[in-house]
C-alpha cells in the first residue's frame, strides 16, 4: 500500500483492509472484486489482485509467509524489492537489504560509481547493512524522502551532506527530464475505468459515455480494457465488463 501512495492516505486504508480480511484465510476467501472495491484510492489496482493471488498462495503452504527472501519471491506479487522489504520490517531478517528509490538514491550519490547499475547498488545495500535492518532501513528511507528527494538536496540538514563532496556535484546528476502529466496517462485512464466497474458493471458503450473517458480514441479505450483484462483487475463477457471475481455481474 505504501508504494507511491502517502502514508496519511495508507492508515485508513490499511485499518479498513485489515478490518475486513484480519487473516490471510479471509483474504484468499474473499472475491477479487471485493479486494479491488477496498483497495480503492490506493492506485495500482493489479497490486490488489496479486495481493489476493499471494493469499492463496500462502494458505496453500499453511498459513505462514515464510521468513526466507528467496522462497518470498517465489511467490504471486513478490519481486526482490518487496522481499527484502518484507524479510526486513516484518521479520528483522539481517539478510535483508530493501533498495527502493529513496535508497537507490542516497547510495548513487554517496557512491557515484554504483549510480548506473541497479545490480551493484543491491549488493551494496547488503555488503553494508547493519544487524539492526529495521531501523537502518527506515532511517535510510526517511532521509532519502526528506532531505535527499528526487526534487533536490536540502543542504545542511543532510547527516550523510560530508560525503556527498560539493554541493554541486550532488546535484548535477539529479537534473531530471519532464514527465508528461499523470491525467493524460494510460494509468490515470485504467484507474477511472476501475474505479466505475467498483459501482457497478456495465457496457463498453456507456463506460465510453462516462466524462472522464469520453475524450479517449477507441483504440486507446480498447487498449486499455485489454490490459485491465491481461492483469486480472477486469473481466469481460461480451460488451460487459466488470470487475474481476464480481459473481454478481456474472449472474
Amino acid at each position: 500500500m505504501l508504494q507511491q501512495t502517502q502514508v496519511d492516505r495508507v492508515i485508513p486504508k490499511w485499518r479498513a483492509f485489515l478490518l475486513a480480511f484480519p487473516t490471510w484465510a479471509d483474504l484468499a476467501n474473499a472475491s477479487t472484486a471485493d479486494v479491488i472495491r477496498l483497495w480503492q484510492g490506493l492506485g495500482y489496482n493489479r497490486r490488489a489482485v496479486m495481493l489476493h493471488r499471494l493469499a492463496k498462495a500462502v494458505i496453500d503452504l499453511g498459513g505462514e509467509l515464510p521468513n526466507d527472501i528467496d522462497a518470498m519471491k517465489k511467490l504471486p506479487g513478490i519481486g526482490d524489492y518487496t522481499a527484502n522489504a518484507i524479510a526486513a520490517f516484518a521479520f528483522h531478517n539481517p539478510d535483508a537489504a530493501p533498495v527502493d528509490t529513496n535508497i537507490s538514491r542516497i547510495f548513487r550519490r554517496v557512491f557515484p560509481r554504483h549510480r548506473s547499475d541497479p545490480k551493484s547498488i543491491q549488493q551494496l545495500a547488503k555488503s553494508i547493512a547493519p544487524k539492526d535492518v529495521w531501523t537502518w532501513n527506515h532511517a535510510l528511507m526517511d532521509i532519502g524522502a526528506l532531505h535527499c528527494s528526487a526534487r533536490g538536496h536540502v543542504w545542511g540538514l543532510c547527516p550523510l551532506a560530508p560525503l556527498h563532496g560539493s554541493k554541486e556535484k550532488a546535484e548535477l546528476w539529479l537534473v531530471k527530464k519532464s514527465a508528461g502529466k499523470f491525467e493524460e496517462s494510460d494509468r490515470f485512464f485504467r484507474g477511472r475505468i476501475v474505479d466505475a466497474l467498483r459501482e457497478r458493471s456495465m457496457t463498453l458503450t456507456k463506460l465510453r459515455l462516462r466524462s472522464e473517458l469520453a475524450g479517449i480514441d477507441e483504440v486507446r479505450f480498447q487498449a486499455m480494457i485489454s490490459k485491465l483484462v491481461h492483469g486480472g483487475v477486469v473481466e469481460q463477457r461480451g460488451s460487459t465488463v466488470f470487475l474481476a471475481g464480481d459473481v454478481k455481474a456474472k449472474l
